[in-house]
């Protein structure tokens, strides 16, 4: 499956994701659901998957399990631990070439989806959807996809923020304007989406959604922005969903 070419960060734009952000307690809301799918003999797979901590945390849990880190780029490939129940792809999850009889059993797409960005808000949806289409190939029988995102949801207009921020940050005459913001995407772009947004996406996808659970509220936007951007709630939330 050939998927568009996406505008990818640099390294200097990509440092700064070498942490770990599933927090204990948000981890306490994923093992539950995990189980099913990991605590058996079994594979998963980390979409851009970064410094590779979230796996080696999969895998100390679910010893059974066997993890595919697909990160592309190199400083934070760089700083995965060595360890004999994972693999590392260095690619683009759209460039990254699977064996015809490798399958998963759960999908990470953990604050990744709305990095798929190329030229034009409708062809970015496009490769969003494009994406999770291709993971559907990738996915065991009763296999599932699991997304961390965060909701941008809008006031009166639900899915406008997000137009409004790809706008903004996808530009590259407002690059150095969105990056005096503390835009750390900016002239690349990012593509957040409200729950509404998300929910049509992957039902484009062909995915049921089997679970959405909003997590925890942030607040890194002024008041201001958040009126200029037209946001009415900024949360992260679990999605999970499968094509049976």
């Amino acid at each position: 499956m050939e998927l568009a070419a996406t505008r990818n960060l640099s390294e200097l734009q990509t440092a700064a994701f070498d942490v770990e952000y599933v927090t204990d307690e948000l981890w306490q809301t994923l093992l539950p659901a995990l189980t099913p799918h990991l605590d058996r003999p079994s594979r998963f797979l980390d979409v851009g998957g970064g410094n590779g901590l979230f796996v080696d945390r999969v895998t100390n849990a679910f010893p059974q399990s066997f993890g595919t880190n697909v990160e592309p780029a190199r400083n934070l490939v760089a700083s995965n631990r060595i360890h004999s129940r994972k693999n590392l792809v260095s690619a683009t999850f759209q460039d990254a070439d699977f064996v015809a009889e490798e399958r998963f059993d759960v999908i990470f797409f953990n604050w990744v989806l709305h990095h798929f960005v190329v030229d034009g808000y409708a062809s970015t949806v496009a490769c969003q959807k494009a994406a999770l289409r291709k993971a559907c190939s990738l996915l065991n029988p009763n296999g599932a996809v699991f997304i961390l995102e965060n909701l941008y949801d809008g006031r009166s207009i639900d899915n406008l923020p997000s137009r409004l921020i790809y706008g903004l940050t996808s530009s590259h005459l407002l690059k150095s304007v969105t990056s005096r913001m503390g835009a750390n995407t900016a002239g690349v772009g990012v593509c957040f989406h409200s729950r509404r947004g998300w929910n049509r996406i992957l039902g484009g996808a062909g995915y049921p959604v089997r679970r959405f659970q909003p997590c925890y509220s942030y607040g890194e936007l002024s008041p201001l922005r958040q009126f200029a951007l037209h946001l009415r709630d900024t949360r992260v939330c679990l999605i999970v969903a499968s094509p049976q």
